[in-house]
């Protein structure tokens, strides 16, 4: 056991890490040096720049910008939002850009057909060329947008960013990367450590699942992307391997909102970014992506004069101390011992997930704890006793609710207090469970066996239910939904033939071949071949393929699966409440991908969990979904 004590320990990557700097990365250190454009203000973007940058430092968060999508420099009009604190705010807000989005769009395609008569209407004519067309005119009536202002917002990032920009400079520096990349977190985050998104990106640098485990620890027990300073070495090695395929910084940090590979593609096409930034509107390559460039050299600009203004006093780094574990840890045992509370050793550590703090799961051998800067000085913590570390991790086990199943009988045959097992998975007053559902069993289970179908019945009377229903109402609000998670996991159709087992599995939302392969600790490669996946392929919700058990049983692979899917749901309801369900029919021409990107703004999987029949692979017209409405907390 080691003990070290330092204010910004980003990581034991650097001892290695320092001779891959000194041979591969100084030549491109030394070119940054000397380049005084590593971040070009292409002429095409300028009006960009200038837009994001009113957006970080002029406009109030009770503000929308009214503007054309592609031409940022066309604003219609600002107009004034219900203050967003106040109950309903948001949906009297969006009814208030609906109303002026629609008024402007109207007043264009008036344009279309003749010339300006009132004093607006010439207004809004001069932010064209006097040679538009009426097509011209129909087009931008269809181009409108509003941008909600960031100022508050920005500002508050800014202060918080003081706990972490040295830091984080340090690491860029140290990869020889520019230290000016430190400043990403203001478009990603605002440097909120604790940022989630809709669609599974996690932590200040907004790292999604299957990016984020090529450079980083995302599991179960440890979700690295929820340390800043961790998570900041990772973006340093994604951007620079990004600089490396891409060749130029507007690039690389495009790629990092859309991708390294729809970078290249994109590139092969159009040539520079510039080029990209005017033509190219493939794919997912929209109006997110393409102001990522912009957005992150406004950023910059509206930071850096705020840190220079003297007028706010930012936060200061926190100093801390690390321990180096040697053995697994039961986190309450490991609190009591160190005389810390539980709370606090959980804010040093926030890449430790609920699972850790809740008693699920131990901290893992290897772990570096970030403690207090007071326990550098102190022998107590070098002093732990062998009888607090254990040999094994304890065990996870979920089961599948089949026909019959009611909570309480399944906390009987599993030896566990209904009430352990309601708390583990969230479940409703009811302790009400569905047919398909998957539950965690808690590991204080003793008799860990798989109940039959109809075994005897404990505790409440509630019988399982095929259709779903909306959740319970506690004082007029739903409940938060359940972490029972939805979709079928089990492997089907085992075969073996010699030492090889094989199965089929149906492809759950958020699954990807490098995942999948990361579960069977085999090689997507491997995965493809067996499916005759191309490498241009990707495999979709609902699909049907095979999988090799070749280093682990199909029970583990199993239940690492399981456990990703929980925790995807546990990451964002930690972020996101269920306010109210609404139903949709749906519609000729809809998609469940359109409809949860764009329509409802809620993941696919949290549609499947309100409607237990919905099939991934067929959306059928006049159907009726139950559609939950989510609000961040």
């Amino acid at each position: 056991m080691t003990v070290s004590a330092t204010v910004f320990p980003i990581g034991g990557r650097f001892r290695w890490g320092l001779l891959f700097f000194l041979i591969t990365v100084l030549p491109l250190k030394a070119e940054a040096a000397a380049d005084p454009k590593l971040f070009p203000e292409y002429r095409s973007i300028v009006a960009n720049i200038a837009f994001w940058e009113k957006i970080y430092s002029t406009y109030s968060v009770n503000t929308a910008i009214i503007h054309d999508r592609e031409n940022l420099g066309r604003v219609y009009g600002v107009i004034a939002l219900v203050d967003r604190r106040l109950p309903g705010a948001a949906k009297q807000n969006e009814l208030l850009i609906e109303k002026q989005k629609n008024h402007y769009a109207g007043l264009l395609r008036r344009l279309a057909h003749g010339s300006p008569h009132s004093d607006e209407e010439k207004r809004v004519a001069r932010l064209f060329s006097s040679r538009s067309s009426p097509q011209t005119y129909l087009r931008a009536a269809d181009n409108i947008r509003a941008q909600t202002g960031l100022k508050e917002q920005f500002l508050e990032g800014v202060i918080r960013s003081g706990a972490y920009l040295p830091a984080f400079k340090k690491t860029f520096t140290s990869h020889g990367l520019p230290e000016d990349l430190a400043y990403l977190p203001h478009v990603e985050s605002s440097f909120n450590p604790s940022a989630f998104s809709k669609f599974g990106a996690s932590g200040m640098w907004q790292f999604t699942t299957d990016t984020g485990r090529d450079y980083l620890q995302i599991d179960y027990i440890i979700d690295e992307r929820r340390d800043p300073f961790i998570a900041a070495d990772a973006a340093a090695r994604f951007l620079k391997n990004n600089y490396r395929q891409l060749g130029t910084w507007p690039l690389a940090l495009t790629a990092y909102n859309y991708g390294t590979a729809g970078m290249k593609r994109a590139k092969v096409e159009q040539g520079g970014y510039e080029q990209i930034f005017l033509n190219y509107r493939k794919g997912w390559f929209k109006f997110a992506a393409r102001n990522f460039y912009p957005s992150f050299l406004a950023a910059v600009k509206a930071a850096k004069k705020i840190e220079g203004s003297g007028q706010y006093k930012l936060d200061a780094p926190v100093p801390f101390s690390t321990l180096r574990l040697p053995g697994y840890a039961d986190s309450s045992a490991l609190c009591r011992s160190l005389a810390i509370s539980c709370e606090t050793l959980a804010r040093y550590n926030p890449a430790l997930r609920e699972p850790v703090w809740q008693g699920q799961k131990y901290l893992p051998p290897g772990y570096l704890l970030k403690l207090p800067a007071k326990f550098g000085s102190s022998q107590k913590q070098a002093q732990l006793g062998p009888s607090l570390f254990h040999r094994e991790q304890r065990p996870s086990l979920f089961y599948q609710v089949r026909p019959g199943d009611t909570a309480g009988s399944i906390a009987q045959a599993h030896q566990v207090s209904l009430q352990s097992l309601v708390a583990a998975n969230n479940l409703d007053k009811q302790a009400m469970v569905r047919i398909g559902q998957n539950l965690r069993i808690p590991v204080t289970a003793g008799k860990r066996q798989q109940p039959e179908a109809g075994t005897t019945r404990a505790g409440p009377p509630i019988l399982s239910q095929q259709k779903k229903s909306p959740p319970a109402k506690i004082d007029g609000a739903p409940s938060m939904p359940d972490l029972a998670v939805s979709g079928n996991l089990k492997v089907s159709g085992i075969t073996k033939k010699g030492e090889l087992s094989s199965g089929q599995i149906e492809v759950q939302p958020d699954e990807t071949i490098g995942l999948i392969a990361s579960w069977l600790r085999s090689t997507p490669r491997s995965i493809r071949l067996a499916n005759l996946i191309g490498e241009e392929m990707e495999i979709m919700p609902g699909q049907i393929i095979s999988v090799d058990f070749v280093t682990i049983d199909a029970e583990t692979f199993e239940t690492v699966r399981f456990d990703f899917h929980q925790e995807k749901q546990q990451d964002f309801f930690s972020a996101y409440k269920v306010i109210d369900v609404t139903s949709y029919i749906v519609k000729p021409g809809d998609t469940l991908w359109d409809l949860c990107a764009n329509t409802f703004e809620i993941p696919l999987w949290l549609l499947k969990k309100y409607n237990d029949s919905l099939s991934f692979t067929k959306l059928d017209v006049a159907a009726s979904l139950l559609v939950p409405v989510v609000k961040e907390l």
